[in-house]
């Protein structure tokens, strides 16, 4: 039976409001299907007039065209998102047929405009934490920073025992990314031994130097299950309120929750106020006495966020944070409390990963 051809028609944004009106142009992925490939966006337009380009985090393809405009040499601001304003990105110092070729090649909805002041972003020296003993997530954390064309350099467990700030601005640590801590258990996947040259484990030293790199102006930013070794080697004052509660007690794998953001926070720009996310086996934050940071997303007061999949002990999540921005010293450790790239998945949710690697000093 031959093939159906299917034939190219643009994207129609459906009746109800979407944050973004694409995720993707062809070409990106997830177009091997005929069918798939089939559904492009709108062409890439911009509106206004004036040098400075601005673009809106809700579209991941801002942050290609970021990091596109970053290589021909151009600087990049934030607005400050003060009363009730949505956070932008704005781009100046490339010529007008330069941002036309990215707008047009991403199929983004810009504007420009004369002039527009906000927070320097510079191109942030991104660090992504690869244990020897391997970890799925920090691969897929890896395969999304790359399709969204961030730089970024793998940072092993011998590498905290130097200055990080000698090499990054910013540290990720992916999900089911164990950081091994001399006296803790150590073994490869099945229990096997490690190969010495596999087997580093930070010193109390090396961990003095993590705290240094934040409290110097570094940023920290742990997705979902990592959260629990920020907040027990850099004693921040946060719990995580379901951590050792029985299946029967507390239960929400695998499943899509709603929370509310605080899209006036640079973590959360681009993001709607009510947003899906995922969750499998995520902390949930409550912050402790003498917390001064930021509840960037937050679970409902009263009833269940399910959106889909399965929930036990929905009472554990009522008021709780979701993600966190915790400042220590100069610099931030960024909490995330669900799966913001897993499996290379939830597109409503990349750009949280995305603001918080350029979420530094």
């Amino acid at each position: 039976m031959p093939e159906p051809k299917a034939k190219p028609t643009p994207y129609e944004p459906a009746p109800r409001a979407d944050a973004a009106a694409f995720d993707s142009v062809p070409g990106a992925g997830f177009n091997s299907d005929p069918s798939a490939a089939a559904i492009v966006p709108a062409d890439g337009r911009i509106a206004g007039s004036g040098d400075v380009l601005v673009l809106d985090p809700a579209q991941n393809n801002t942050f290609r065209a970021i990091n596109r405009a970053w290589q021909q040499g151009a600087t990049v601001q934030a607005s400050a998102g003060a009363d009730g304003a949505p956070i932008r990105y704005t781009v100046r110092g490339i010529s007008a047929s330069a941002q036309e070729e990215i707008v047009r090649s991403l199929a983004l909805q810009a504007e420009r405009t004369p002039s527009a002041p906000g927070r320097a972003i510079r191109k942030p020296r991104i660090g992504l934490f690869q244990p020897w003993i391997g970890s799925m997530d920090e691969g897929w954390s890896r395969w999304v920073l790359e399709q969204f064309g961030f730089s970024f350099v793998g940072v092993h467990p011998e590498d905290f025992a130097s200055p990080l700030a000698d090499r990054i601005d910013v540290l990720i640590i992916a999900d089911d990314a164990r950081v091994p801590i001399a006296g803790a258990p150590a073994g490869g996947r099945g229990g096997g031994a490690l190969r010495p040259e596999y087997a580093y484990q930070l010193t109390p030293q090396d961990l003095q130097r993590l705290d240094q790199f934040v409290r110097g102006g570094g940023t920290l930013v742990c997705l979902s299950n990592a959260s629990a070794f920020a907040i027990q080697q850099l004693k921040l004052p946060v719990r995580n309120v379901v951590a050792g509660l029985r299946a029967d007690e507390f239960f929400l794998r695998g499943s899509v929750v709603e929370v509310s953001t605080d899209p006036s926070h640079p973590v959360m720009a681009g993001m709607p106020a009510k947003a899906a996310v995922f969750v499998d086996g995520s902390p949930v934050f409550e912050p402790q006495p003498g917390f001064t940071g930021t509840v960037i997303a937050r679970y409902q007061e009263s009833g269940s966020p399910l959106l889909s999949g399965y929930l036990i002990g929905e009472d554990y999540l009522h008021g709780k944070a979701a993600a966190l921005d915790v400042p220590l010293g100069d610099g931030h450790v960024v909490l995330i409390g669900f799966r913001p790239e897993w499996r290379g998945q939830p597109f409503g949710t990349f750009r949280v990963l995305f603001n918080a690697a350029l979420f530094a000093r």
